[in-house]
């Protein structure tokens, strides 16, 4: 018993050694427990960051000076030939929830927005809803008559007179005058802008690496003054900055080609402005199928250099970051977009739009308020329209999903 017992002790004896190894083992686990719950910090801390930046932070909703004047500049609205009274309208509780954008595209020749789409933003619903202005759509006021393409403009040379300087602050003018003509037209406020230069759309297109989409018809046009040429075979191809430029800039073609009555296969728009509308959101539809499908770092930064170089726009670099990253999470088929119903008066060559319809499309899917928008606040002009023929209209517009491949 006695031997059994001493080599038990010095089995016990020879543990010693063991022991100190496994305090020292003991040693080198604590300090790697250290370091791993340092790491486990810093990344609970930034993914803390991260959901404090996306729910608890919002972006403003605050409006910039958009509707200055508003009695001397957007008071009265020709009706009948007899200018008729039509004061600011009593401001609505936004709903905090929806985003207003509008969204401007500049014709490098003449300096008017031959491109304009007012979009809402919803993200607690994450669903993004797209108006297209047509560019010739009518609009009175007290001291503006004309095509809407043309506002813009107008802002900006009535602001050069009194002396504020060309370039960008003249062109910020410009914005709010415009701004100012939606929300007195269509009831909407506009929250935040971005004046887009068509060559960061193009660096967007060639920084993905192209974009698949249908070209309709043959489409061929030239026009030296803007340094225009577009040259498309017909079929679905993929589009690279300057081909992606030429299909949603198209209206009408050389004489022989689509846009002059003239079908090729049966296939011509049937109205320029319409119809290329038609041809642009069926390629932003492709085009966001494919930035949502593949939202990495190169997609993050080409929007953000896009967004540097080539915009004049409001939305803050904090808030195109919560922006993007809200974006990420909304499906194709939650990205509705619309046309401003309208029709061609051919005698006085330009658009007007059915008030009625595009009351219900405004209230339905471009509402960012608490309550409904009410008719008064809308300053829709469309007298010629009575004895013409309504075209069809889709109040519920097309989800983006069904306008891709």
């Amino acid at each position: 018993m006695n031997q059994y017992k001493v080599q038990k002790l010095a089995g016990s004896a020879k543990k010693k050694p063991a022991a100190k190894k496994k305090g020292k083992a003991g040693k080198v686990f604590t300090a790697g427990k250290i370091i791993l719950m340092t790491f486990l910090s810093l990344l609970f801390s930034f993914f803390l960051a991260i959901n404090v930046f996306l729910y608890a932070y919002r972006p403003s909703q605050d409006q910039e000076d958009y509707y200055f004047d508003w009695d001397n500049e957007f008071a009265i609205i020709i009706e009948d030939g007899e200018p008729g009274e039509s004061p600011a309208p009593p401001p609505i509780d936004l709903s905090g929830d929806c985003y207003t954008f509008l969204i401007i595209g500049q014709d490098e020749a003449g300096g008017n927005t031959d491109t304009m789409m007012l979009a809402m933003f919803n993200v607690k619903e994450n669903t993004i809803s797209i108006l297209n202005i047509p560019r010739d759509t009518y609009v009175s006021t007290k001291n503006f008559s004309g095509r809407i393409n043309a506002v813009y403009a107008s802002g900006r040379s009535n602001a050069i007179k009194n002396g504020v300087p060309r370039g960008e602050e003249a062109s910020k003018e410009g914005i709010k005058y415009l701004c100012a003509m939606i929300k007195y037209t269509f009831g909407v406020e506009v929250q935040k802008y971005a004046l887009m230069d068509l060559a960061g759309f193009k660096v967007l297109v060639e920084k993905i690496e192209g974009v698949y989409c249908d070209v309709p018809f043959r489409m061929k046009y030239t026009d030296p003054y803007q340094n225009l040429y577009i040259d498309l075979q017909p079929g679905y191809q993929l589009l690279n900055g300057d081909k992606a430029e030429q299909l949603i800039r198209f209206r009408h073609g050389d004489d022989g080609y689509p846009g002059y009555g003239r079908t090729i296969n049966g296939v011509f728009y049937p109205s320029e402005d319409i119809g290329r509308i038609q041809t642009q959101q069926r390629f932003i539809a492709a085009l966001m199928k494919k930035m949502l499908s593949k939202i990495d770092v190169n997609t993050i930064t080409a929007l953000f250099e896009v967004a540097e170089n080539y915009m004049d726009t409001n939305i803050s670099l904090a808030d195109a970051g919560w922006f993007a990253a809200k974006l990420a999470s909304v499906k194709l088929e939650n990205i509705r977009t619309h046309t401003v119903p309208t029709n061609w008066i051919s005698s006085i060559l330009r658009l007007e739009a059915y008030k009625a319809e595009t009351i219900e499309i405004i209230n339905k899917y471009y509402n960012p308020y608490k309550k409904e928008i009410p008719e008064a606040n809308f300053n829709i002009y469309e007298k010629d329209l009575a004895g013409l023929a309504k075209p069809e209209i889709n109040i519920d517009g097309n989800t983006m999903d069904s306008l891709v491949n």
